[in-house]
């Protein structure tokens, strides 16, 4: 299972190239063709905000007469009545991730202001998701549906990866795929041609992760359509990321503990986060737990083996995801408490990803990055839970690479990149696997570069930190002048989950489960139950009026009757304040506090939570006032139904707030 997850966590980092002969005629076309993905969803449409289509290339632009590939492209128009000639051209990382699939949503709703005066021109490099063909390894998730709930020995596990990447290699050899045209000089022939089959005379090229190693590849290969290049979470071509993997995440996790330590609340909450870390990983190592984790796309549900190994490759994932940074030490903790909730929601997201297509990763690394010695990778001066299977995971991915029979391309790949084309450098201070000595030595060779490192993001700035839009914005418009930074001096550590700003509990969980689209009875129950009592307000003051006009003067109630009653008003009065007072506590944080439910609710939230065991206790007065009202006859035979269907409501409103953990989120 560890090394299962190791091929995803693998999946998130990057690589080296080199240039064979570059052939001079162009044989790339664009033809239109309908949209990949729904851009209707994100409030677009095609023809009108996007077009799609494919750009025929050759497989090997050394030979432009011979066997051809496509690329799904992306266009993503500007309106603007100031619309610039140069679009802005984004690469993914991985390498094997989809461009399309990542960025079409982020575009096109939260980062809007990358398309207000340029197109955005998203394609997926060769071998991706939507570009045919795509070097996917179907493979993979049959076998992680088969050893998901086993626990395997790192050797068997790597056992079974290796005979499933070879049947994958098979599988796409007897399909036709050149498995050796697939890395990054061929990768960043495309982008030229591209450009050429999309007409523009320049373009801004913005890469991410493994985007980054390609854009300096073009830098170097095609500068004559570059207008500026923006590099974010950077590999440099002259290092090898794969030995310094253990490194890089010794030192994103060094800088978690150190930024844990220097907050007062978090440093209160979870002292001596990192021992904490090292004891769980162990006692996780010696007694497993069982974590469900739910396939979002076959909905199938495994009872997956969760080991001390598990641990610390899920927190490597998600230290990647800035969002998540402030919320792992919380998460450590609640693996301490043996609650795997977060874990559970989370992991999902990376364990059953299939936008990624392994393929190209190896054909990538193989060629590129494969080029290292076991031995001279050093552990000595790692963290204990870092060093220990470094020198594993180096010596299996060249296993990997010894039977995946593409050719290394050379030396030549692994120089540095000289370029004098204007260049902006991102850098984030958790980056578990690009980390920001990679970025000055990248800049080192590029004269006209400006390097800015953000205080609180992991693995890619543009996409989650506005700072980092805005600075991107500014160097758009004029790449030859230093971009206004000051934006980073305000932005501080990560603002840690803790105790003094959350209300921990699994129950929060549900509720982002209901805002999901999951386990939607409960909410429905909720919202029914609720309307039928919130109705005795409008029945009982007509009643009221009705006898009033009537002249009827109603009969003296005995004390027990007005107490249900009051109670029966006090529940639905209590039950529109909480679902009112949580909504509003909830939507309050953004996206960022929506995510953090996983752990809790806000603290805001707690004083709608305190209603909670209040409507409880009232409804258990309620339904012995219903059974008293037909006992002793309160009321009319009509209004005693009116209030056993009330109380029905009000017992069927506790059970939903009980089913989702709302009745006992204060003490769980």
């Amino acid at each position: 299972m560890r090394q299962l997850m190791c091929v995803c966590v693998l999946l998130g980092l990057l690589f080296g190239n080199t240039p064979p002969a570059r052939a001079q005629a162009r044989t790339a076309a664009f033809s239109s063709a309908p949209c990949m993905v729904n851009v209707a969803q994100y409030g677009a449409a095609e023809g009108r905000d996007v077009e799609c289509g494919y750009v025929r290339v050759p497989e090997l632009h050394q030979n432009p007469t011979g066997p051809t590939i496509q690329l799904a492209v992306m266009i993503i128009r500007s309106t603007s009545a100031d619309r610039q000639p140069d679009p802005i051209v984004m690469l993914q990382g991985g390498p094997g991730g989809s461009t399309i699939d990542t960025y079409a949503q982020i575009v096109l709703t939260t980062a809007q202001s990358l398309h207000a005066n340029r197109d955005v021109v998203l394609f997926d490099q060769r071998g991706t998701l939507y570009s045919k063909p795509t070097l996917a390894c179907t493979e993979e998730h049959d076998l992680l549906d088969r050893t998901l709930e086993q626990r395997l020995s790192r050797t068997e596990s790597n056992q079974l990866t290796l005979e499933m990447l070879t049947a994958c290699r098979d599988r796409l050899r007897n399909s036709g795929v050149n498995l050796a045209a697939y890395n990054s000089i061929e990768n960043a022939a495309d982008v030229d041609d591209l450009r050429v089959a999309l007409g523009y005379d320049q373009i801004n090229l913005y890469g991410v992760s493994y985007g980054t190693l390609l854009a300096q590849h073009v830098m170097r290969e095609h500068p004559q359509g570059l207008r500026s290049v923006v590099i974010d979470a950077v590999v440099p071509t002259s290092i090898n990321f794969v030995p310094d993997v253990a490194r890089s995440a010794n030192r994103a996790f060094g800088e978690l503990f150190a930024a844990c330590a220097a907050e007062p609340a978090c440093n209160s909450s979870y002292p001596n986060l990192e021992q904490m870390l090292s004891q769980q990983i162990e006692r996780l190592n010696q007694t497993p737990a069982r974590v469900p984790l739910t396939d979002p796309d076959t909905h199938k549900t495994y009872s997956s083996v969760f080991d001390g190994d598990t641990l610390e490759g899920a927190l490597f994932q998600m230290i990647y995801a800035t969002e998540l940074v402030p919320m792992l030490p919380a998460a450590i903790d609640a693996a301490r408490r043996d609650d795997f909730t977060f874990f559970s929601k989370l992991m999902p997201l990376f364990v059953f990803d299939r936008t990624v297509s392994t393929g190209m990763y190896y054909s990538v690394l193989c060629a590129e990055d494969a080029d290292y010695r076991v031995e001279d990778i050093k552990t000595d001066d790692l963290r204990p839970i870092f060093a220990k299977d470094a020198r594993t995971d180096a010596a299996f991915a060249q296993q990997v690479c010894g039977s995946w029979g593409v050719r290394d391309l050379g030396p030549s790949v692994d120089a540095p990149v000289n370029s004098a084309i204007p260049t902006l450098v991102l850098s984030g201070r958790f980056d578990p696997i690009t980390p920001p000595a990679y970025a000055a030595a990248a800049a080192s060779t590029l004269p006209h570069s400006y390097s800015f490192t953000f205080p609180n993001t992991g693995h890619g700035a543009l996409n989650s930190a506005d700072c980092a839009r805005t600075i991107a914005d500014a160097f758009w418009r004029d790449p030859t002048r230093a971009p206004d930074a000051n934006c980073i001096a305000t932005l501080g550590p990560p603002a840690f989950v803790t105790s003094a700003n959350t209300v921990m509990t699994p129950a929060a969980a549900s509720v982002l489960d209901w805002l999901n689209g999951r386990n939607l009875q409960w909410p429905i129950v909720l919202g029914v139950a609720l309307v039928v009592l919130l109705s005795l307000f409008l029945i009982w003051p007509l009643i009221w009026l009705i006898r009033l006009i009537a002249g009827r003067r109603p009969a003296p109630r005995p004390g027990l009757a007005r107490l249900a009653s009051t109670a029966l008003a006090l529940v639905a009065l209590l039950g529109l304040v909480l679902v009112i007072g949580l909504a509003m506590a909830l939507f309050a944080g953004g996206l960022d506090g929506l995510v953090r439910l996983y752990l809790g609710f806000p603290r805001a939230a707690l004083p709608a939570l305190a209603l909670a065991p209040l409507i409880g206790a009232l409804t258990l007065v309620v339904l012995a006032g219903a059974v008293l009202a037909w006992q002793r006859r309160y009321w009319s035979a009509g209004e005693r139904v009116y209030y056993t269907l009330l109380a029905l409501a009000a017992l069927a409103f506790s059970i939903a707030l009980g089913a989702s953990g709302l009745l006992t989120a204060l003490v769980a």
